[in-house]
């Protein structure tokens, strides 16, 4: 039994080892952590296997038993265990420059994060739903259904967003993982740029945070900290709030005669819903409304859509819903 713990915990340390040098050095995966997550778990259960074993030892440790071991010896231990775990707990050098070596301190202004009011569900392989509440828990739920078609392998990557009715960008409630954390993902076996991948949001998102897709920051535009941006007053009712809930999707490698471009294939397809506060009925179709080809620069959307051929099909139901107190009206 002893052989299958020493063996079983050398074999789940190099998997945490590795998962945690990836988490580190790489974009943020959900693969990796619960890789990371669940070989932590076992490194615990054999620890406390391999614990459990050696009590009689650590009793020995204890009453100072052991040759060559002192109390002054023991509590230095026990010091600097204590003391590195503080200066990780408040950012004490030399762990804060260890910190800013990693992925994530050293492309903060590329990664995307929504709003912790915002929630996400994945219902079946096929659907999407994201659920964004108000900081006032009176206000309305607003609920974002993406239903595609069964047909489609994967599902295609998705930006959800909330703009003004006059196009200016309110708040970003969901992107795609893959595209959250880089700006040059891996899409189908190649990197390729947001702003090529989704280019309508990325505009938008570009003009509202000043981050540009090479991650370069305009200050004067980017007056926004950390791409926070509140719908919690559109959410209000009784003051004729309106504001267009905006879906952009695309899936790769599904070129036609006029997108040949083998990974890229069709551009992205923008769907679109006005979502009135004060209206009676909670629901809002998001109809197709044009796609992103040649947006990558300009981020216009094109309404012409003779050109797209199979990628309209992806889509089975898009819904929104806002949530209300059943005596408000």
């Amino acid at each position: 039994m002893r052989h299958v713990i020493n063996i079983g915990l050398l074999c789940a340390f190099a998997t945490l080892l590795s998962t945690g040098v990836m988490a580190f050095a790489l974009p943020f995966s959900i693969a990796t952590t619960r890789v990371h997550v669940f070989s932590g778990l076992v490194v615990s259960v054999l620890v406390a296997c391999h614990l459990g074993s050696r009590v009689a030892y650590f009793k020995n440790v204890l009453a100072a038993r052991i040759r060559g071991l002192s109390y002054p010896t023991l509590a230095v231990v026990v010091a600097l265990s204590a003391g590195l775990a503080w200066a990780s707990l408040w950012g004490w050098q030399p762990i804060s420059w260890l910190m800013n070596q990693s992925y994530e301190a050293r492309h903060r202004e590329i990664i995307f994060r929504s709003s912790s009011l915002v929630g996400f569900g994945r219902p079946s392989p096929h659907s999407r739903v994201i659920v964004r509440t108000t900081k006032d828990a009176g206000g309305p739920e607003l609920a974002v259904l993406l239903n595609f078609r069964e047909t489609v392998s994967g599902v295609p990557s998705v930006a959800v967003w909330a703009e003004s009715t006059t196009g200016t960008m309110i708040e970003t409630l969901f992107l795609e993982d893959r595209l959250a954390y880089s700006e040059k993902p891996d899409w189908l076996g190649g990197a390729r740029g947001r702003n090529e991948i989704l280019p309508i949001w990325r505009h938008k998102y570009t003009a509202v945070t000043g981050v540009d897709p090479n991650g370069e920051v305009d200050a004067v535009s980017g007056a926004t900290e950390n791409h926070t941006f509140a719908l919690d007053e559109h959410l209000e009712y009784g003051k004729g709030n309106r504001f267009v809930l905006c879906v952009e999707i695309n899936a790769p490698a599904d070129p036609n005669g006029d997108w040949t471009d083998s990974q890229l294939g069709q551009p992205s397809l923008l769907y679109t819903a006005l979502v009135d506060v004060d209206r009676d009925s909670p629901h809002a179709l998001l109809e197709l409304t044009g796609h992103g080809g040649g947006a990558t620069e300009d981020g216009n959307v094109q309404y012409d859509l003779e050109s797209i051929t199979t990628a309209k099909g992806m889509a089975d139901l898009f819904l929104v819903k806002l949530d209300r107190e059943p005596d408000v009206r």
